[in-house]
């Protein structure tokens, strides 16, 4: 049984025959995860809200309004508020997910505001090996390559490695191989054909890895034609430099828009650095395939040995890989969804592999920059998330 003193880090006991500003001396007007419970401290309301003191001031005060629906009167229940500090919009959503799967396991899900992460998957060793959209992530075989905007950026993706390296479009047509009927691919010269033999299926499954390898790691290939391209025009063969120049544009889409963040699921590793509870504090990330964790808190401005601290405090936890199950996959679609959101929501995500000294440095000037985080102001709780129990 979930308890919420095993979640929050403070309670606070609301006596309804006592005064309720005097306990409200006792919680910060600030941003929180917080939980109302009733006597026997079973979960009545989850909320995310930049200003506490003020949201439970609006929903526990006498003659206020009780919550947006009026159907509740929550200070004839509520005995209890458990909270949580937070100070980023990340930070926010992490702490909201960890509490509401433990507090509401039936019917959180649907409330998180955030959808599963999309992935391309394909597996090159397989029989008739083809690209497919998923969010399914906990696969044993072949490559997941993700996060990727939604699905139909997936979808984008997957014709776009299709087109760039000639790879079957009919997976039924492929799986009749050698003995398949070719499609019109064939005749405008857009697919070599494993179908009916014309290459045997060891060469294609050689092309999907050569298409994988493109995905994963765009800036290669791209260098290597444009090398190519500036070879062939100093020798004056200028329509090979014009094919090759339009096969690079099409390459170059790689790594960018709805795919920027694409990556093998594995690679699936950033560190995070978000404001932390004063504009002279930030906090440090871990991110793994399936897991989010603190691992520390830095102070402004940085000294000579904060990247020592860092390094040591980061690097050991960024290389373990857990298990991957239920839950990571949806850490995978929270930290994706912050990846990917239009508007940033604040903060840095370094990928692990380019984690350094001078990138924790332009990480904290980045964070200098962005408007600081300001709680709800006295007459708004500002609500991000909630969550009732039915």
């Amino acid at each position: 049984m979930t308890h919420a003193r095993d979640i929050f880090e403070h309670v606070v006991a609301i006596d309804p025959a006592g005064d309720l500003e005097a306990t409200l001396k006792l919680v910060p007007g600030r941003w929180a995860v917080y939980l109302m419970a009733d006597a026997a401290d079973r979960p009545v309301q989850l909320l995310c809200v930049r200003n506490l003191k003020q949201s439970l001031r609006r929903r526990l005060g006498e003659g206020e309004q009780q919550g947006p629906s009026r159907k509740i009167d929550y200070a004839t229940v509520v005995r209890r508020v458990h909270w949580r500090r937070v100070d980023s919009a990340f930070e926010a959503d992490w702490a909201y997910l960890e509490a509401s799967r433990r507090l509401f396991p039936q019917t959180y899900r649907g409330l998180l505001g955030f959808e599963p992460a999309w992935f391309i998957h394909v597996d090159p060793d397989a029989a008739f090996p083809r690209y497919v959209k998923t969010t399914e992530l906990a696969r044993d075989r072949g490559m997941l390559v993700g996060p990727i905007a939604d699905k139909h950026a997936a979808a984008r993706l997957i014709e776009l490695l299709e087109d760039a390296f000639d790879l079957c479009r009919y997976h039924n047509v492929l799986t009749a191989a050698p003995n398949g009927r070719a499609c019109a691919y064939k005749q405008m010269h857009k697919c070599p054909a494993p179908c009916d033999g014309s290459i045997a299926m060891e060469q294609y499954r050689r092309m999907v890895q050569w298409s994988i390898e493109a995905v994963t790691n765009p800036a290669a290939i791209v260098g290597e034609h444009r090398r190519r391209m500036a070879q062939a025009a100093a020798d004056m063969r200028f329509e090979a430099a014009g094919r090759i120049k339009a096969y690079v544009d099409q390459l170059a889409k790689l790594g960018t828009g709805g795919f920027r963040h694409a990556r093998p699921l594995d690679d699936f590793r950033y560190i995070s650095i978000q404001r932390g509870p004063t504009t002279a504090t930030a906090k440090v990330f871990v991110i793994t395939p399936g897991a989010i964790e603190l691992a520390l808190g830095l102070r402004l401005p940085l000294r000579p040995t904060t990247w020592t601290d860092v390094a040591s405090g980061v690097f050991a936890s960024a290389n373990r890989t857990p298990a991957l199950d239920a839950q990571g996959i949806e850490r995978i679609g929270l930290v994706a969804h912050h990846l990917l959101a239009r508007k940033a929501s604040g903060g840095s995500f370094v990928p692990l592999s380019e984690f350094d000294e001078r990138s924790l440095e332009q990480a904290i000037r980045q964070l200098a920059r962005q408007e600081p985080d300001e709680p709800g102001d006295e007459q708004s709780e500002g609500v991000q998330r909630e969550m009732r129990a039915m």
